[in-house]
């Protein structure tokens, strides 16, 4: 076996969070089936969302292990400081929790989060060119180690399930939206569509917001919520839903995007960066305009149209393969 090792290092699983283990999980098992194998792939996940234990224990004992490489895959940004003398790469989503929190709390945040684990890792890892961009605007000389992977469709081929998609204003339109966050636009997309003949299924970790929403629209009757979804029950949802819903106001990636693109679902989603770039075949809305929403709906309704949108969406998401994602981390790894 080779003694070149690259170490898989995962965030604490926490009820919703499952899009950075979906893409890292396949990338690593697609890596490790490797025939010409160069390298020794582990990982590692850790118990608690800041595991003082398991950072101290992994900082001792690199002190004496031999050189290898490090791959903080999200949302435990501060291990890149438990491998001193190890080559590490972490990969950076979104900037959204950057400057989010204010006062000592969002300083202590930051510089654990961000400042200090930039400054160490040997390369960044970004998953879209936007977060690129920011990246650059909010931190200094950091251009050289910065390389954009973007991430990939990782739903099994065979999973994937095709069924025609009619609209028409008496047939109930099954609406998909994932994510809990507010700034994933749920509210205007209730207030842009509760007057057509729609059923809501809502995706979110924490049901207590989305709940309020619903009652206060009054679409009790019309509402299904999924706080905890395994990848069988995603894959029913996107063959069952007739459109997804994404426009967010901001967003690292947008895998879920890629996804119902794959199912031959028509997406809905916002007129800026990342979706711009990654969301070809997609309805572009402004994110904050109720009125540009409702229209995005409302062109459902014209069949030739969808029929298109479709047919673009799939092309864009096959260019989102395993495969040549995988051979990008292998490429880094390798000249690392």
């Amino acid at each position: 076996m080779s003694n070149k090792k690259v170490l898989f290092v995962f965030r604490k699983p926490n009820k919703g969070n499952y899009s950075i283990e979906r893409v890292y999980h396949s990338i690593f098992n697609k890596l490790k089936s490797k025939t010409d194998i160069g390298f020794d792939y582990r990982k590692m996940t850790l118990k608690h969302n800041y595991d003082l234990f398991c950072f101290l224990n992994c900082f001792l004992d690199s002190l004496f292990a031999k050189k290898y490489v490090v791959h903080i895959t999200g949302g435990c940004n501060y291990m890149v400081m438990a491998f001193p003398f190890k080559k590490r790469i972490l990969t950076i989503h979104d900037l959204y929790h950057y400057r989010r929190f204010k006062g000592i709390k969002g300083a202590i945040y930051n510089l654990f989060y961000y400042k200090l684990p930039i400054t160490f890792s040997h390369k960044i890892v970004a998953v879209s060119g936007n977060t690129k961009n920011e990246l650059i605007q909010n931190f200094k000389n950091i251009e050289k180690k910065v390389v954009v992977i973007e991430n990939p469709l990782v739903i099994p081929k065979e999973k994937i399930s095709m069924r025609e998609r009619i609209f028409s204003e008496n047939q109930t339109m099954h609406i998909l939206q994932i994510g809990g966050k507010s700034l994933k636009n749920y509210e205007r997309l209730i207030e842009a569509t509760k007057d057509l003949n729609g059923f809501y299924h809502f995706v979110h970790s924490q049901a207590k917001t989305i709940q309020l929403l619903i009652k206060q629209h009054g679409i009790e009757n019309r509402s299904e919520i999924y706080s905890d979804l395994n990848d069988g029950q995603l894959y029913q949802l996107y063959n069952k839903a007739d459109v997804l819903f994404f426009a967010s106001e901001a967003e690292g990636f947008g895998l879920p995007l890629i996804e119902a693109q794959a199912f031959g679902v028509p997406v809905v989603t916002s007129n800026i960066e990342p979706f711009k770039s990654i969301g070809r075949g997609a309805l572009f809305v402004n994110p904050y305009s109720v009125t540009e929403i409702k229209k995005a709906f409302n062109k459902l309704y014209d069949s030739e149209f969808v029929k298109n949108k479709i047919s673009e969406s799939k092309k864009n998401s096959a260019f989102c393969g395993l495969k040549k994602t995988s051979e990008k981390y292998y490429q880094l790894y390798t000249h690392i």
